[in-house]
């Protein structure tokens, strides 16, 4: 099974070294990261990885200055995918601010991984055009099972059960007004979570610790992920790392195959009701019928229900996997920070 590798860096280029450690104890074959703070004089030669295709997007823009010609540092985002994957940029995510996807061949069929950075600086229309793109890549419409992870900066949201803002928002507080936006388009695409109560981001200010979980993995179906582990951060990220087991594994070509089966999740009681009633007659048709014949005529009528049904898609056979584990003296030592960290 393939495993995807998360951070927010917080700026990579000092930090290669590390990761490229951390990518080969771990077997890490997609790697995203956020706020990679890299720009256009920075070459590709630079920050390549050895074994990898590179996917980056850097910040192109001003914050909170769409007209100015000016670019605002920091920002952005990179996808390493390993050569030996079928692999191609997803052009319907071009558009979105400091974020990038790619789409990937598994044995289950084409995935999307999308990488996002969401600063609480960006414009309304910034905004507007990341969550275009969420909704493009995501949408049932586009034949590619999705997975989006990043740093969305949703600090009011809770992910325990539902996806939900604290009641009572202010309408006039932008902030909360976006974070009601990202959740509404979560929402409206039936998206799943990973983390839940999970602290993503840890940080002292003025000696006093800040926790908060501005990190999420999404996807449009639940067998793409089988497992995950949060471990230490990149150099001195205040952002964890997060190893994501998938749920596909490797192909030699990319496909679009999918399998269907009904969401019955989507849909509502009070809606299966209501079309049941306005569009089923359940009187049989004479009162002379065998038994035979009423159970034909009712699964027929039942049939009916099951057609309006939303379908989803899915994988069959998902195993979790473990980890592999190497005794070099190097990964040892990344070993004693992970450790040194957990009881952080």
């Amino acid at each position: 099974s393939l495993k995807l590798f998360y951070t927010n860096a917080d700026g990579l280029c000092n930090k290669l070294d590390e990761l490229r450690m951390m990518i080969k104890q771990k077997c890490v074959d997609i790697i995203c990261v956020t706020e990679s703070h890299f720009h256009a004089d920075i070459l590709e030669a630079e920050v390549q990885l050895e074994g990898f295709t590179l996917y980056r997007k850097d910040r192109d823009f001003k914050i909170n200055d769409e007209s100015s010609k000016e670019v605002s540092g920091k920002g952005g985002s990179v996808i390493y995918v390993k050569n030996d994957l079928p692999q191609e940029k997803d052009e319907l995510f071009l558009n979105a601010p400091d974020s990038v996807a790619v789409k990937i061949g598994t044995d289950k069929g084409t995935v999307c991984i999308a990488c996002v950075y969401r600063s609480q600086a960006l414009s309304e229309n910034q905004n507007h055009q990341l969550i275009e793109c969420i909704n493009s890549v995501c949408h049932e419409s586009n034949p590619c099972e999705t997975i989006v992870v990043g740093d969305f900066n949703l600090p009011d949201v809770c992910w325990n059960n539902s996806i939900s803002l604290p009641a009572g928002m202010d309408s006039n507080n932008k902030l909360l007004v976006q974070q009601a936006q990202f959740v509404g388009c979560f929402n409206d695409l039936g998206l799943s979570w990973v983390l839940t109560s999970e602290i993503t981001r840890r940080r002292l200010v003025g000696g006093i610790l800040q926790e908060s979980s501005f990190d999420q993995i999404l996807m449009n179906n639940e067998g793409l992920v089988n497992g995950h582990k949060i471990f230490s951060p990149l150099g001195k990220s205040d952002h964890s790392s997060i190893l994501v087991h998938l749920g596909v594994s490797r192909c030699n070509e990319l496909k679009n195959e999918i399998i269907q089966k009904k969401s019955w999740g989507k849909i509502s009681a009070e809606e299966i009701l209501d079309f049941s009633v306005e569009n089923i007659e359940w009187k049989y048709s004479c009162d002379d019928l065998d038994v035979e014949d009423m159970v034909n005529e009712l699964n027929s009528k039942l049939q009916k229900i099951e057609d309006i049904i939303p379908t989803d898609r899915f994988y069959e056979n998902n195993v979790p996997i473990k980890s592999p584990w190497s005794n070099s003296a190097l990964k040892r030592k990344l070993k004693l920070k992970n450790d040194a960290w957990t009881k952080f």
